[in-house]
């Protein structure tokens, strides 16, 4: 693919998880880095779910593992996150352009993510925590199985702290630079617990409150998803 032909030719993804950060200022762990699901990608611009949406021109900077780390700027909000124009020089978009073309053959061979089969992401990942006070805050669900999931949100929980993803019951047992792991009080049925953990109408009713903050935070090179050991 050339860079001419692939600038509308956006590459619809559904399993690529990444991080991101918004604006110019040092990051804090579990308050400025943030987990995000791809929900597009092209040359020219991305799509992503995220559970802080920021402002329309807000500065971000994302690393998705097959595509690299890409700059912009938040062009407009979708329903469960934003559109960023990607900001490079022909060189860089030539180089991501090639790793679209990458990604999308090793999507008709067939060459999956080992790791992917031992835990699942949720159709929609737009959910909420709510804390024992009865506050609520907008997450992304990162991935979940029978036992917990990896959850990221503007909160910076304790390790042994309970709460409630969507309609599910848990404790923090883990803290890493983009969440939290939280481990269900009582395993889930695996035919249920997509319909228990999602809770969009609340998502959208709190990510209201934090759409118009504006974050600073450093722009640099962001790392991959690791093991979250829920």
């Amino acid at each position: 693919m050339t860079l001419n032909s692939a600038v509308d030719d956006n590459l619809h993804v559904g399993a690529v998880t990444g991080r991101y950060v918004l604006g110019n200022r040092s990051s804090l762990r579990g308050v400025n880095v943030f987990a995000c699901r791809l929900r597009s990608v092209s040359p020219t611009s991305f799509v992503a779910a995220a559970p802080v949406v920021g402002k329309v021109g807000d500065v971000i900077t994302a690393s998705f593992g097959p595509f690299g780390t890409l700059h912009g700027r938040i062009t407009r909000h979708v329903v469960d996150g934003f559109v960023v124009d990607v900001d490079a020089d022909t060189s860089k978009r030539n180089e991501l352009s090639a790793r679209i073309d990458a990604f999308r053959d090793r999507i008709w061979t067939g060459v999956a993510d080992k790791r992917a089969e031992k835990r699942f992401m949720p159709g929609d990942p737009r959910s909420v925590v709510i804390l024992a006070d009865g506050s609520v805050q907008p997450c992304l669900i990162v991935d979940y199985s029978a036992s917990g999931a990896a959850v990221s949100a503007e909160l910076d929980p304790a390790i042994g702290q309970t709460l409630t993803v969507g309609q599910v019951a848990g404790t923090v047992v883990r803290l890493f630079d983009v969440g939290f792991a939280v481990h269900f009080d009582n395993p889930q049925r695996g035919d249920d617990i997509e319909d228990l953990l999602a809770a969009p109408d609340e998502w959208s009713e709190a990510v209201a409150v934090l759409k118009a903050r504006h974050i600073d935070t450093d722009e640099g090179e962001l790392n991959d998803l690791t093991d979250y050991g829920y």
